[in-house]
């Protein structure tokens, strides 16, 4: 009998320890919640089509629905439940509003019979465009107008941004490209289309005109990076072999010719990095001008110093 006592004594401790547990997991997940942060005691899946996350705890269900992925911030999501046992509990609906902080304008190809052209490339994204001779941003209250490039020349997250102010309209039939238009005139003067990619290795952004559909060469792996991801190395001087005191014409073209102080155009190569599926690249600086890998502009942007004199 004493046995059995201990027995349903322990039974109830544990009860009463999974009890108190499962409350107290619930309400520091709904505080977390009510306060813009993810619920962590639970197991959530996430639906790739519907763009719903669930959160199931040990007494509590909670659920959201994400404008791109389920890696963003639970506060830039919508239509937030939360439900202990079978009662709901009131939590915002939304944590932040939709604030349009910049708006594009895009300049189309009237009559489009080209490929994609890739238009920004780093370690981690690329960005093509698709019938589009221009994009500019025009951040909220300001007039002046400045290249999307720009934007992305210092942080790629304008992406992201932009993204966030277009609807998603779901997975192209691939089952992994995620498709986002803009259905009214608000954000864009003309509309966009934009296709996100999500294949290994590749993670390619495509923008378009809005009524674009899906392309033949969009998602597919391009070996087409180098103009934007590559550095200028120069090698180390071996000052017993090589004249550092006379200038060295290294380029010219039909109104100017291109010098350096000292003679070094066989020391300094064009290096891009292994990213995605392409191996590390490596190209003298006479190769690159050559073969039009780049230009001497982009050349001078990447910091390649030259004197530039007239003809």
């Amino acid at each position: 009998m004493g046995l059995l006592l201990r027995f349903l004594k322990f039974i109830r401790n544990i009860i009463i320890i999974v009890f108190l547990f499962g409350i107290i997991t619930a309400f520091l997940d709904y505080k977390r919640t009510i306060s813009g942060s993810e619920p962590i005691f639970n197991i959530s899946t996430y639906n790739n089509l519907t763009h719903i996350e669930k959160y199931r705890g040990l007494f509590y269900q909670a659920s959201r629905t994400t404008k791109i992925n389920n890696e963003e911030d639970l506060d830039d999501s919508f239509d937030i439940k939360f439900y202990v046992l079978t009662i709901k509990i009131d939590v915002p609906s939304k944590f932040k509003e939709d604030k349009v902080e910049f708006s594009l304008k895009t300049n189309e190809v009237s009559k489009c019979s080209e490929s994609s052209k890739l238009y920004y490339a780093d370690k981690d994204i690329k960005v093509y465009t698709y019938c589009i001779d221009s994009i500019n941003v025009v951040e909220l209250g300001q007039s002046k107008e400045n290249t999307l490039l720009s934007y992305l020349k210092k942080d790629n997250k304008i992406i992201d941004d932009l993204i966030q102010n277009i609807s998603f309209t779901g997975l192209y039939v691939d089952g992994s490209t995620e498709m986002f238009k803009t259905f009214d005139d608000s954000f864009s003067n003309n509309g966009i289309s934009l296709y996100k990619c999500n294949k290994p290795n590749i993670n390619d952004i495509y923008i378009g005109p809005k009524g674009i559909n899906i392309q033949s060469d969009f998602c597919t792996y391009k070996d087409d990076d180098f103009k934007f991801i590559s550095t200028i190395s120069e090698e180390k001087l071996d000052s017993e072999t090589v004249d550092v005191n006379e200038n060295e014409v290294f380029y010219e073209d039909e109104n100017y010719t291109y010098e350096f102080d000292e003679k070094k155009s066989d020391r300094i190569f064009i290096v891009a990095p292994a990213v995605r599926l392409s191996p590390e690249k490596k190209y003298s600086l006479k190769d690159v001008l050559n073969y039009k890998l780049l230009t001497i502009d982009e050349l001078e942007e990447k910091g390649l110093k030259f004197n530039k004199v007239s003809k």
